[in-house]
């Protein structure tokens, strides 16, 4: 499916603005607010994906390809969240990062994404993770692949574009539209102003959650101690000559994304995060004021920060089945299989827990939030106790399971079924039809 500049843009929102008002909800303080506003309906699509990070992307692509209208709304100008924004331009977790690692756990259309990555030369020439005997060029893709930011904004677009996918970007999703327990869309923040818009099926690719919380699901927080994933501010070292061989990160030409500051505390807390960006931004200008202080460092500048700080761990939404700890490690396989994730758990315990398998199975139901219809979870967010979180989370794996939440979109909202009733059977076939990795045979 192909479509003009124009329409990609959404710049009629790819309907025709429809009428009414909307109401929206929260879970803390839904009647007055839905009270408080009145919102203008402004447009209805089959799915509605809000946000744009890696999951949200291939979830968007997976919906549209599988035949439902689809627009993905993004806060940012660009895509692709905690790679882009974020600047973590390494995607970890195609496979195992050690043996057993021969099976690809992440295929479909996150593997057709990487090769659009490839074409347009953004692969990174360095990252931290060896590469065991495979080639990305070819398809065969290895445990981790470092990447240029501003190619995988210019992937993401291409692929959304490919698919039909229509765009809201600088915009905000504030609230889902309610109609008792059914999410029924989203109400959007921007420069036009407080808009709703209408969807048979919403997918929640915000990371933290915030449709699913917002519309009464229940969530597990973050860790309290020990295993919290706390925030990280990425950065990128410009100067860098060939004879610097010691990178400490990935290697763009003569540039270095590098790891910076990191720091903790709630980060669905507004001060908190305001407190977190001024410190540790502070904190990386001094730092590297110090390494171009060191002999023959002194070509070295700071080219680029995070648009925002890297945030990892915020809500887990409560599903229909929660992966536990031992799914994880014991690599427990489920009949409702749509996703796997074969990334160690990087924080469990202080140790980075490297799996004896080629990974654990994402089960369909750990993609259906409790108490709440018409809404479909991807991303961080999906049900998971926080150890095989800290796997599933990472950005490989949240793309097959982003993967398998836009075709789930897709079939419940061309069936009329809420994602609860989904034929999950026929979810897998559409996937495995798409060439996704279930380890099961089509």
């Amino acid at each position: 499916m192909s479509m003009d500049r124009r329409e990609f843009l959404g710049s009629a929102l790819g309907v025709a603005a429809a009428t009414g008002t909307a109401h929206a909800g929260s879970r803390t303080d839904a009647k007055s607010y839905s009270e408080r506003l009145q919102t203008p309906v402004v447009g209805h699509y089959q799915v509605i994906v809000a946000g744009g990070g890696p999951s949200g992307v291939i979830a968007a692509a997976a919906a549209a390809r599988s035949g439902a209208s689809t627009l993905l709304i993004e806060r940012y100008p660009f895509l692709g969240g905690n790679g882009t924004a974020g600047l973590m331009t390494c995607y970890n977790g195609f496979r195992n990062q050690r043996p057993p690692e021969a099976l690809q756990t992440v295929k479909g259309i996150p593997a057709e994404y990487i090769a659009e990555l490839v074409r347009l030369g953004g692969i990174a020439e360095y990252d931290p993770y060896p590469k065991a005997k495979h080639d990305v060029a070819s398809g065969d893709l290895p445990y981790c692949i470092g990447f240029d930011p501003e190619a995988a904004k210019i992937a993401s677009f291409n692929l959304l574009k490919k698919e039909g996918v229509t765009l809201r970007l600088h915009s905000w999703v504030a609230a889902p539209m309610l109609d008792g327990a059914r999410v029924t869309g989203v109400i959007a923040e921007s420069k036009s102003g407080r808009q709703a818009i209408a969807a048979d099926i919403v997918i929640d690719a915000t990371g933290d959650g915030d449709v699913a919380a917002r519309a009464g699901a229940p969530f597990m927080g973050p860790a309290d101690k020990g295993d919290r994933m706390n925030m990280s501010l990425m950065y990128v070292l410009g100067g860098m000559t060939p004879s610097m061989q010691d990178t400490g990160g990935i290697r763009l030409g003569d540039r270095v994304v590098k790891w910076g500051p990191g720091s903790g505390g709630d980060c669905l807390d507004v001060e908190n995060l305001t407190r977190a960006e001024v410190d540790t931004r502070l904190e990386l200008w001094d730092q590297v004021q110090t390494v171009r202080q060191q002999p023959g460092k002194g070509s070295v500048y700071l080219a680029q920060v995070a648009t925002g700080i890297g945030v990892r761990e915020t809500r887990r939404i409560e599903g229909e089945y929660t992966v536990t700890e031992q799914d994880a490690i014991q690599g427990t396989r489920f009949a409702d299989v749509v996703a796997i994730s074969s990334n160690p758990m990087p924080s469990y315990h202080g140790q980075r827990f490297f799996f004896e398998h080629e990974g654990f199975d994402i089960p369909y139901r750990s993609l259906v939030p409790k108490k709440v219809e018409g809404l479909v979870l991807t991303g961080r967010c999906i049900s998971c106790a926080q150890g095989p979180f800290q796997s599933a989370r990472s950005m490989a794996p949240a793309m097959a399971v982003g993967h398998a939440s836009g075709c789930a979109a897709a079939l419940a909202a061309k069936d009329n079924v809420p994602p609860r009733q989904l034929d999950v059977q026929a979810l897998q076939k559409l996937l495995l039809a798409q060439n996704a990795e279930l380890r099961r045979k089509a």
